[in-house]
């Protein structure tokens, strides 16, 4: 990569530094710096000052939350969060003095990300691309560098699964059921659960455990629902059937893949069981009561 190249890459950091129209395609710049190709630069030293540059621009950027009012920029950022690992081993990443301050920056955006789900929604997906790439990147790591990947991805794996129990509910307490409810829109649903099974696998047990924990209240909500007669309160029921259909996609995801990381194969198969075990009672409630 020549100066030409270099100067430019500096000048569009220092145009998302200032508020003003130029921010978003200055975003949009970045995002396409971002993706050029290893065989660009001539020396490794270059690539890893490059890199340097643009984990040093996202972090003022994490750190000022500078332009991510707007919902265009917002949406750019994460674009350009989640090219890192695309064009990146996470090896170079982790040679990146500052990478710890930059990674547990990403995690508190991701984490708050999920819980701004009615605005955000369309952005998460680059955000868990990007963990689940850098999960699956830990088996090939050599040397005794830590990750840190062990402390955060299990935080915003229990942050998803909690923000989607949480948007049904929130839905109903309005009355606006969300129109863009990906419940209801199969290839939203596919985007948002494409990445999660990653994260779940990475550290299995702890989320296995996590999701049990939660399934448990909703079933026996669900067979209690069950007994009662159908004129009960229908929003409540609504409720807890939304929060069911996310729990069962969320497993059903899980289950589709086998990933080594984190645990032995036994164990997984283990905590696999578990968890049909749980989507399967289902159908013992179902044939009974209202819901037959």
């Amino acid at each position: 990569m020549n100066f030409t190249s270099i100067f430019f890459f500096k000048k569009c950091l220092s145009y998302v530094s200032v508020q003003g129209p130029c921010f978003l395609q200055a975003l949009e710049c970045l995002v396409r710096l971002a993706s050029v190709r290893r065989s660009l630069f001539v020396e490794d030293p270059a690539r890893s000052q490059f890199l340097s540059h643009l984990m040093s621009g996202t972090r003022e950027i994490l750190q000022t939350g500078q332009g991510l009012a707007d919902h265009g920029n917002y949406h750019e950022f994460c674009r350009l969060l989640g090219r890192f690992k695309v064009n990146y081993q996470l090896s170079e990443l982790l040679n990146v003095e500052f990478y710890g301050e930059w990674l547990g920056l990403v995690a508190e955006f991701t984490t708050k990300s999920l819980l701004s789900w009615q605005w955000a929604s369309n952005s998460v997906y680059y955000l868990l691309s990007l963990w689940s790439r850098l999960v699956t990147s830990v088996p090939y790591l050599k040397g005794d560098t830590p990750s840190l990947l062990d402390e955060t991805v299990p935080k915003i794996t229990e942050g998803f699964i909690t923000s989607r129990i949480n948007s049904v509910q929130a839905s109903f307490a309005d009355n606006s059921p969300d129109p863009d409810n990906p419940l209801e829109n199969a290839e939203s649903l596919q985007d948002q659960l494409e990445s999660l099974p990653y994260l779940c696998r990475f550290k299995y047990e702890s989320c296995s455990l996590f999701i049990i924990n939660i399934m448990e209240p909703l079933l026996q909500a669900y067979t209690a629902r069950s007994r009662l007669p159908a004129s009960g309160d229908a929003a409540e029921l609504s409720v807890i059937e939304g929060q069911i259909a996310w729990m069962v996609h969320i497993i059903a995801a899980i289950l589709k893949i086998r990933q080594t990381v984190g645990c032995s194969q036994d164990s997984q198969e283990l905590f696999d069981a578990e968890l049909a075990a749980r989507v399967l009672q289902l159908i013992n409630i179902t044939d009974t009561g209202v819901h037959a």
